[in-house]
């Protein structure tokens, strides 16, 4: 139908050509003496029309016959490009495949080529690190161009990784630039060679900033941060200024760590500082979901120089957790600590009563210390009998300890 369509136009547009022409009776004379020449208007109007395209037909040929060279210059450039593109596409497959000498072959053809040439080069270095290569492998990595120079430290730190050599690697993405540095990976890879070189500030500055950057699992983030804050209390060594600071530098959250408060608050009791020992752990107490049974133990070993305050505290504490045996018996303790003597009989009393079955160790200290307080009030028989079932529960602890272990 197509072609009856093209039939009937051109029959159409003849006729018109045709009616227009008929109505033009005039003619047109050339004098070139001696000689004259006369044509009709419509011949004239069609010989120009023909000079028209003839001469475009020329000029067009012409110029497509110029343009060659340029033309077969862009045709080699866009088959190099071809081939550079096919190469480096081998490169690739023969790299994931595991065919690592013939990946590095097929990298360096593509390398030829300027466009593919860092990406190439970036394939063969690590076709040659896949080969154990070191020396091919770093000439790639010299040859890269210096766009891509950043790109190749980077590479060149994740290996040194591998290779446990995680100084080395720390130096390396040290020097890379601030853009580099805060990128997901690079914070992965310097993670990595902290926690090596057992760089707490640093593993604690990088894991928070991939949790909040989403870059890390918020439960191994919040694992690494926990234990390079225990990490830092480590090394400060009972430096009462030291472990001032660097509490300051913690989060809230950090610092209502059960792990940690405890940690911070025996190395300002061991630095003397026992008032700053009690006010970490007292602060970590007055949070909604805070442990007792992790806090309270090491409470009760920093009891010089309360006041009665704080046994006011401690009795407050028995109201919110009135089930929990560690109150009471925080509580007991503070009273004998001011030779309350009466109260502290009777917290102890209430924190038997509250241990669990399988508290055997909390139950043989709160025998040892009704023991220690009837001993103090001169009543041999029943302090005999509390160290007697101190002994029992103790060493039962100690056997299913050793049991398990």
């Amino acid at each position: 139908m197509r072609w009856l369509a093209w039939l009937v136009t051109l029959a159409l547009g003849a006729a018109l050509l045709a009616m227009a022409a008929s109505g033009r009776p005039g003619n047109i004379a050339i004098l070139l003496p001696p000689y004259r020449v006369d044509l009709s208007l419509n011949l004239a109007v069609l010989l120009l029309l023909l000079a028209f395209v003839l001469l475009y037909v020329a000029v067009r040929a012409l110029s497509l016959l110029l343009g060659l060279p340029r033309a077969a210059a862009r045709f080699r450039s866009r088959r190099r490009l071809q081939v550079a593109g096919a190469a480096l596409h081998e490169s690739l497959l023969h790299h994931l495949g595991g065919r690592f000498r013939r990946a590095e072959r097929a990298a360096a053809r593509a390398a030829e080529v300027d466009a593919f040439r860092p990406g190439a080069l970036l394939t063969a270095a690590q076709a040659a690190q896949a080969m154990q290569a070191y020396e091919r492998r770093d000439a790639y990595l010299d040859a890269l161009p210096s766009a891509a120079r950043e790109t190749g430290a980077l590479l060149l730190a994740q290996w040194q990784i591998e290779a446990r050599d995680a100084q080395a690697a720390q130096r390396a993405l040290r020097g890379l630039s601030g853009g580099v540095q805060r990128r997901t990976q690079t914070m992965r890879l310097a993670l990595t060679a902290a926690r090596a070189l057992h760089d707490h500030a640093e593993v604690l500055r990088l894991a928070g900033a991939l949790r909040k950057h989403h870059g890390l699992h918020p439960a191994a983030a919040q694992a690494m941060i926990h234990g390079a804050a225990l990490g830092l209390i480590r090394q400060a060594d009972h430096d009462a200024e030291a472990l001032r600071a660097m509490w300051k530098s913690f989060d809230t959250s950090l610092r209502h760590d059960p792990q940690v408060a405890v940690a911070a608050a025996r190395g300002f009791a061991q630095a003397g500082e026992a008032t700053q020992a009690r006010a970490l752990l007292v602060d970590a107490l007055h949070v909604a979901d805070a442990e007792p049974a992790a806090l309270m133990p090491a409470l009760r070993g920093m009891l010089d120089g309360i006041d009665a305050s704080f046994v006011a505290q401690a009795e407050a504490w028995m109201d919110r957790w009135p089930q929990e045996a560690q109150a009471s018996f925080l509580a007991a303790r503070c009273c004998a600590e001011l030779e309350l003597w009466g109260k502290a009989q009777q917290y102890l009393q209430r924190a038997l009563e509250q241990c669990q079955p399988d508290e055997r160790r909390l139950r043989g200290q709160i025998h040892a210390s009704l023991a220690r307080l009837h001993e103090r009030i001169e009543r041999e028989d029943q302090a005999m009998r509390h160290w007697r079932l101190a002994a029992v529960d103790l060493a039962n602890d100690d056997a299913v300890g050793g049991g398990g272990a």
